[in-house]
């Protein structure tokens, strides 16, 4: 006779895991902590003894996934290929947790997997020159690019196979340089647009890093 399949035992861990295919399956919208629990195989006051929100779930969420992000430990290496590498694994991450996109866009971070993330491009910052409120203003602009390139490039691999169906109906003489680089708006290689965003930004701090 076969045993029924248990549920594994409950943890915070287990809960995040959940939450996470949850998120990932049937998106942002569908995760409460009644459908947490009934997913968990347990009622929702027992969540309550793991986490005491909805919020705090979310926090440890993406706290576990950004200790994913990979920060480089060379003393050595310049700091514009630290603050590269950094942003590259951000984005590795991101794609292959999508789950964590709107949880970065909506909340504001407040774990340890961010704060590690957060004093590793701070310290490639005061390296590059930049120093206070600099620093600060960089690290924003660096998070800004890399969250929202990330969300285009996942809503553009589920977009529908003709994008920007409205190009064709534009007026060539009111839009004449849209319609020039209509072809590489829409063939281009996201791996690659990223990368030259990357490094225009990295001039832009050197910029500010040496008046």
């Amino acid at each position: 006779m076969t045993r029924p399949q248990q549920q594994p035992r409950l943890s915070l861990d287990v809960i995040v895991e959940v939450a996470a295919r949850l998120i990932a399956e049937e998106g942002y919208d569908a995760l409460n902590m009644r459908r947490l629990a009934k997913e968990c195989g347990v009622g929702v006051m027992t969540l309550y003894g793991y986490v005491r929100t909805k919020d705090d779930l979310l926090q440890a969420l993406a706290n576990r996934l950004f200790h994913l992000v990979d920060l480089p430990d060379d003393e050595n290496l310049p700091w514009d290929e630290h603050i590269a590498r950094v942003l590259r694994s951000v984005r590795a991450v991101f794609l292959e947790h999508p789950e964590l996109l709107p949880i970065t866009a909506m909340h504001r971070l407040d774990g340890t997997g961010a704060y590690r993330g957060a004093e590793s491009l701070f310290r490639a910052l005061e390296q590059a020159g930049l120093s206070g409120v600099q620093v600060v203003h960089a690290f924003d602009a660096m998070v800004a690019f890399t969250l929202g390139f990330v969300q285009r490039e996942v809503g553009t691999d589920r977009a529908t196979p003709s994008p920007m169906p409205g190009l064709s109906a534009l007026n060539r003489d009111a839009y004449p340089r849209v319609i020039e680089l209509a072809g590489h708006m829409i063939a281009r290689d996201t791996a690659a647009a990223f990368e030259a965003g990357l490094q225009m930004l990295i001039a832009g701090i050197a910029a500010a890093g040496n008046p």
